[in-house]
């Protein structure tokens, strides 16, 4: 029970944070596949919260949600992005979900699934520095990460 409610605040409060820090001699560019990338990881973080949820309600079994955090994974791992800061952010969130889908397999086996979701928390916790740090960087650039600090 501590992990489904863990996972709904996880799903809820995912990069949540008040990091404001950003390093003046980085550059940034936000181009097409940048663009494609925010879009696609706010749609992931959204459908992360209502699996999450859903889990927590008992409205879905374990392995629907285990299955959806192990696709999204993927298919953050399939975008290009240019910018590295967000190309560093894709590598983190596809850990981070991979983290979650064990968290919540172990914990339907019965098992203590704390320490994958601990590192799930610690990935997203380096996500939301990463993108709080470039958000005023990219912001100029073109690329508003403000629906990634607030999913």
């Amino acid at each position: 029970m501590t992990l489904a409610c863990s996972a709904a605040v996880f799903g809820v409060s995912i990069l949540l944070g008040s990091g404001r820090a950003q390093a003046s001699s980085v550059t940034y560019m936000c181009s097409a596949p940048d663009k494609q990338f925010i879009g696609t990881v706010s749609s992931n973080l959204v459908q992360l919260r209502y699996w999450s949820d859903a889990l927590v309600s008992h409205d879905v079994e374990p392995d629907v949600v285990v299955k959806q955090a192990r696709d999204e994974a993927v298919q953050v791992a399939e975008l290009r992005p240019q910018d590295r800061t967000l190309h560093a952010t894709r590598d983190l969130l596809g850990s981070m979900f991979v983290e979650y889908s064990k968290a919540v397999a172990v914990t339907a086996r019965g098992d203590d699934g704390r320490a994958h979701m601990q590192n799930a928390w610690r990935l997203a916790g380096s996500v939301h520095g990463l993108l709080a740090g470039a958000k005023v960087g990219l912001g100029r650039q073109g690329c508003d990460v403000t629906p990634l600090l607030s999913s």
